[in-house]
């Protein structure tokens, strides 16, 4: 009896160890707001991939104009980073497009387990995401779908680059321009963004 239950305890403990040391873990994070506006008016403010004026944390845009697959486009953002990011997949007749981050600027380096770590712009390694704009009604629904992981790729990130991080650092992005766009299409729209987060 004894032995067994030294068995379990070890078992447990070596399952707790497992648990709290594991690797980066896909999030999937979605982010939506009912605009008091109609669909397609919203769409005309966010259609164009090289246009993100209407998101507050992004300073410029440099891109070449193009909405079609493999266009590229570099976010120059507020703080003075940079995001380069790659067209995927775009569908006016869906008032939908999808990029993946393909680059980032550092805001600096840390030391963590006798390594230097780079800490990127937004902490989040192999970023994809949707923004899509729907008709509700005769109001505007934007759903603005993130994917990603942490960008320590290793056991035991440091906070700067674990899950944490990664989830308040888009969580930020999303609301703030989410937010943003409601209030420039409506100025005297209350704008509350929904979260959901899965991983």
């Amino acid at each position: 009896m004894k032995k067994t239950s030294l068995l379990v305890s070890a078992a447990l403990m070596l399952f707790s160890g497992l648990v709290n040391a594991h690797g980066p873990v896909r999030a999937k994070l979605t982010a939506t707001i009912l605009i008091d506006a109609p669909a397609a008016k919203v769409w005309d403010v966010v259609k164009n991939y090289d246009d993100m004026s209407w998101h507050p944390s992004i300073k410029s845009v440099k891109g070449d104009g193009s909405n079609k697959k493999g266009a590229i486009r570099v976010l120059t953002l507020a703080n003075g980073g940079t995001i380069t990011e790659e067209l995927k997949a775009y569908e006016d007749s869906k008032m939908s497009y999808k990029y993946k981050i393909t680059e980032m600027s550092s805001t600096g380096t840390i030391k963590h387990a006798g390594q230097d770590e780079t800490i990127p712009v937004l902490p989040v390694g192999n970023y994809a995401a949707e923004l899509q704009v729907t008709d509700k009604g005769g109001k505007a629904e934007v759903e603005w779908v993130a994917t990603y992981y942490r960008a320590y790729v290793n056991n035991n990130p440091p906070a700067e680059l674990n899950e944490e991080a990664a989830d308040k650092a888009v969580t930020d992005v999303l609301t703030k321009g989410l937010t943003n766009l409601a209030k420039k299409v409506n100025p005297s729209a209350t704008p509350a963004v929904q979260i959901d987060m899965k991983r």
